[in-house]
């Protein structure tokens, strides 16, 4: 690394004094081993897989304590409605962790804020494994999700600080596909819990544990990935060893103050969501998209358990379907973005400034944009006891393929957009997101018992085809909606 003053060059007559003048840490650029950008491949990988491990854990937190409503209703004698509680104020936290851990990655790196709010997390999650009363165990939730949703605000940073931009373009479709494949294992790990273990509480113990083992082992054997994080320890050690009065490090050079905060991370996402329609459209597209797939965790085991009397255990299975789509859905993904970037880096040898069209993210969103509808009205209309539960199952691949190419492009789409303001735009997507998955399902019950899964499920169908125009409308018009919004942003 390079030690330079803050305020230029040394001199000659300057070395001897350095000692009593602030220096400058910074890398060796660009070839510097210790940037995360230059580390081997399998140290990379090895970061990613722990990152995977904790939005799997977290992610699983979110549904596993779904198919213990019923037991909850009945030991506390509380209306379902309350119960359905547990679900929805973890997601509440959620809307306001987004807004905590964004800021708090890029002031304190990526490593403790990952650390502290997955052990935080699990340390709420004993709530409900111990409470005695719904609101210890509701304010458990709540707590849980709030410092829960780390894993998901740091995701993005670890990807950028490990991985150039074509290199993203495999490690961001398996992270978000774990993002996916967590919910719908906690539900499905849930129902096996509820039937097979004492009692109902070891849905929250469980994760608690994971999560407390894993946040531990993570403290001596996950590598900080922000560079400016990595500089300032540097900064500490070189403080501490060599006898200089002060060493500062880049991120001391930021001015990351409260005005700073306040702007990026409260007041610019709400401006961006309001000004700018390419966001708003997309967020409230996935927001709904969101919202029905948390719907489907309270549909499967009543369709599957109630209707179709399927053992508790096995009533959830169903679901996995979901994640074969998912899976579908990431090795597409990845090969469309290998395909997308070998042309691009064609296309750059003959454009000047190596310009590519955000616009060309959308094609995987539109594909994925018509496969929903069409699973959902095949499961909403294969839903009748009298036909085959395998031809319902059929469903689930085309439903969660569906939505894995609308989040996975939604969110490339966005940050193609909005480069340099892509905390804020993703900030304030994951929270409109969250809010919807937090609000279906209250009326999830409601709906499917005075509707019936059939023409409940036709219903969200039907909307989901109202909003397959919105990838296609960005890709006649994208271009020119995005050079008039960007006259919009004045925050």
């Amino acid at each position: 690394m390079q030690i330079i003053p803050l305020d230029g060059g040394v001199g000659g007559d300057e070395v001897a004094d350095i000692e009593r003048q602030p220096v400058f840490v910074d890398f060796n650029y660009p070839h510097d081993p210790r940037l995360p950008l230059n580390w081997p491949l399998a140290k990379k990988v090895y970061v990613q897989v722990v990152l995977g491990l904790f939005i799997l854990v977290g992610t699983i937190t979110t549904s596993i304590m779904g198919p213990a409503q019923r037991m909850i209703t009945a030991e506390f004698q509380v209306a379902d409605e309350v119960a359905v509680l547990n679900t929805s104020l973890f997601m509440v936290g959620y809307i306001a962790g987004f807004l905590v851990f964004g800021p708090l990655s890029e002031k304190f790196g990526r490593k403790w804020p990952l650390i502290t709010g997955m052990g935080a997390s699990s340390a709420f999650s004993a709530m409900p494994a111990l409470g005695r009363d719904t609101a210890t165990i509701l304010a458990g939730r709540f707590l849980a999700g709030f410092f829960g949703v780390a894993c998901m605000a740091v995701m993005g940073g670890v990807a950028s600080d490990c991985f150039t931009l074509s290199h993203r373009g495999v490690a961001m479709p398996v992270v978000v596909a774990v993002v996916f494949l967590g919910p719908t294992f906690g539900a499905v790990v849930g129902s096996a819990v509820v039937a097979l273990s004492p009692s109902w509480r070891w849905t929250s113990g469980a994760v608690a544990i994971a999560g407390f083992v894993l946040s531990a082992a993570s403290c001596v054997a996950l590598p900080e990935t922000y560079p400016p994080a990595i500089l300032r320890s540097e900064a500490a050690r070189l403080q501490m060893n060599s006898g200089v009065l002060e060493v500062r490090s880049a991120l001391d050079k930021e001015g990351f103050t409260l005005e700073h905060i306040a702007r990026v991370y409260l007041i610019r996402p709400f401006w961006l969501l309001a000004t700018q329609p390419i966001l708003a459209l997309l967020t409230l597209y996935q927001a709904f998209l969101h919202g029905v797939l948390f719907l489907f965790y309270q549909s499967y085991p009543y369709l599957f358990g109630t209707i179709r009397g399927w053992p508790q255990q096995l009533s959830a299975l169903p679901l996995l379907g979901i994640n074969a789509g998912v899976l579908v859905g990431t090795a597409g993904i990845i090969l469309y973005n290998q395909l997308y970037f070998r042309h691009l880096h064609h296309v750059a040898a003959e454009v000047a400034d190596g310009a590519y069209i955000p616009e060309a993210r959308l094609p995987p969103m539109i594909l994925g944009g018509v496969l929903i509808p069409v699973g959902l009205f095949w499961y909403a209309w294969t839903s009748s006891p009298e036909i085959s539960w395998a031809s319902t199952a059929c469903a689930s691949p085309l439903i969660g393929c569906g939505m894995y190419l609308v989040f996975i492009q939604g969110f490339n789409y966005i940050v193609d957009c909005y480069t340099s303001m892509a905390n804020g735009a993703m900030g304030i997507n994951g929270s409109v997101r969250c809010s919807f998955a937090a609000a279906f399902p209250l009326f999830a019950s409601q709906m499917f018992r005075e509707l019936g899964v059939a023409y409940a499920t036709t219903a969200l169908g039907a909307i989901s085809v109202c909003l397959v125009p919105v990838p296609v409308c960005f890709w006649y018009w994208g271009d020119r909606i995005r050079s008039w919004s960007r006259r919009r942003i004045v925050v």
